[in-house]
């Protein structure tokens, strides 16, 4: 017997280790509008949880007094600004500085910044997957024939002949359905849905698990003309649930935690520059070489309120009860965990944040010292992931759709990784590629074969593909467009 509960409590923990994964992995995912939406719902949901009145920071705790994390790599100048540190080296170093701010500390205005096309933000989540040359044909094929609505409404077997005819590489509609099933675990949630049905479940099956959710799902999926038509009492005659209950479901979930047209917000970023407010602020001291970051405080401290934490507390030392307040104490204890575990999330979510922001100013130094480009070294997320102790996948939610705030202008966190090409960043051979297009004679330019030659022979080992996306990504026209509008 004693096994057996040994095993069942190592199985709940296990579990409650789960959901507390899939709760920091949604929250980091989202920025600081989306978080206080979300913290709204949630303390609407669970009972025990609430905002705390005096709104006193309480994130900031571990951080109240500036903490200094030191940098060992030498500056440019480091002979002229080195220091001694206890250990009587002498080194540049930088100082990080945690400081979070209260709520009603002044903040700079939303800055205006101009957002990538849904086809751009989809590429660039497909260039840090790991697919073989025939599957990014196919995703490209997929990405391009997406509507301004985020839908694909091409069949499978209508984009396998496209990639045939246009492309060269033949492929089948299965190949494409495999590729499709990979597009659409991109951000937003959602997209290259076929229809608005396949849409709700894909933004569904993406959402931490709850009873809430699998009832939404069992609507869509099997009932979902009763659904359209709201006919709650047609659906709760063929399920256990009371047309009530279903109609709940339906309003939160659903009607008001869905987008219809995932692609809908990036039509509007292209019609003019989307308003962001930054998540971070970064500051350089000139003087001293020293930059402060800032993780901004907009969300609202939370607590167990009082009433459920003396409840619970009442019925700790608690044995002989009735039936009725066996029922109760669980449902206070279930709603005291749940409180619990996700203020604690909340926490690791703030933690999380800094220290990746942290680390990424770590390892681009001479790039926060300058605000010039080309002083980007080669980052990838996996470099992030070890020096914050966390797996790739955390840090790659932990820079989804995040900004910061510098001296030089409002920059994506994302903006700040590239892969190494032969020790170079991808903001170094961005510059020559612009070079050699810049410098190329009009009436004949360069093809991509031939960019991808002189880049060659300036030392980068990169295949026409490679060279092709680049240009894409710059903004630069094909060699038969260029020469078009060179006549």
């Amino acid at each position: 017997m004693a096994k057996q509960e040994l095993t069942l409590e190592q199985k709940q923990t296990q579990r409650l280790a789960l959901e507390q994964q899939r709760l920091l992995g949604m929250m980091l995912e989202k920025n600081d509008a989306e978080m206080s939406e979300f913290i709204d719902n949630k303390v609407n949901e669970i009972q025990a949880l609430e905002k705390k009145p005096d709104e006193n920071d309480e994130y900031g705790d571990q951080n109240a007094d500036k903490q200094t994390e030191r940098e060992n790599s030498r500056t440019p100048d480091s002979e002229n600004n080195a220091e001694t540190n206890g250990d009587d080296d002498t080194i540049a170093w930088y100082r990080f500085f945690a400081n979070n701010r209260s709520r009603d500390d002044e903040y700079y205005a939303p800055t205006a910044v101009s957002e990538k096309t849904m086809q751009e933000h989809l590429a660039d989540q497909l260039g840090e997957l790991e697919l073989d040359e025939t599957q990014q044909i196919i995703a490209r094929a997929i990405v391009g024939n997406l509507e301004d609505d985020g839908y694909l409404r091409r069949s499978a077997a209508e984009i396998a002949d496209d990639v045939t005819f246009n492309d060269g590489w033949v492929v089948d509609a299965r190949q494409v359905e495999e590729v499709l099933a990979i597009v659409q675990s991109l951000d937003p949630p959602g997209i290259a849905a076929r229809d608005v049905r396949e849409c709700m479940l894909l933004q569904l099956r993406r959402k931490l698990h709850s009873e809430d959710v699998d009832i939404a799902i069992l609507m869509i999926e099997k009932y979902f003309d009763e659904m359209v038509s709201r006919r709650f009492d047609a659906i709760a005659r063929k399920t256990s649930y009371s047309k009530e209950r279903l109609a709940e479901v339906f309003e939160r979930q659903i009607k008001h935690g869905l987008n219809p047209s995932p692609g809908n917000a990036f039509e509007s970023q292209s019609a003019m520059s989307q308003q962001v407010t930054p998540d971070f602020d970064v500051e350089l001291d000139e003087d001293n070489g020293r930059v402060t970051v800032t993780l901004r405080n907009n969300i609202p401290t939370l607590q167990i309120s009082e009433s459920y934490a003396l409840m619970n507390e009442r019925y700790k030392g608690s044995e002989a009860l009735s039936v009725k307040e066996n029922k109760e104490r669980k449902q206070i204890q279930g709603a005291y965990r749940e409180a619990s575990m996700f203020i604690e999330v909340l926490k690791q979510r703030q933690d999380t944040l800094f220290k990746t922001m942290s680390a990424i100013v770590k390892c681009q130094p001479d790039y926060f010292l300058s605000g010039d480009e080309r002083d980007l070294k080669p980052l990838g997320q996996k470099q992030i992931a070890d020096i914050i102790g966390k797996d790739v996948t955390v840090v790659s939610r932990a820079i989804s759709n995040k900004y910061v705030q510098t001296p030089w202008g409002v920059k994506s966190l994302k903006s700040f990784f590239s892969e190494d090409i032969n020790g170079a960043s991808r903001h170094e051979v961005f510059d020559d590629l612009k070079q050699l297009v810049q410098n190329e004679d009009k009436a004949h330019p360069l093809s991509d074969d031939a960019l991808c030659e002189r880049l060659k022979a300036m030392g980068y080992q990169l295949e026409r593909r490679t060279v092709a996306k680049y240009r894409d990504n710059l903004g630069i026209p094909s060699s038969t467009i260029r020469r078009k509008m060179g006549k």
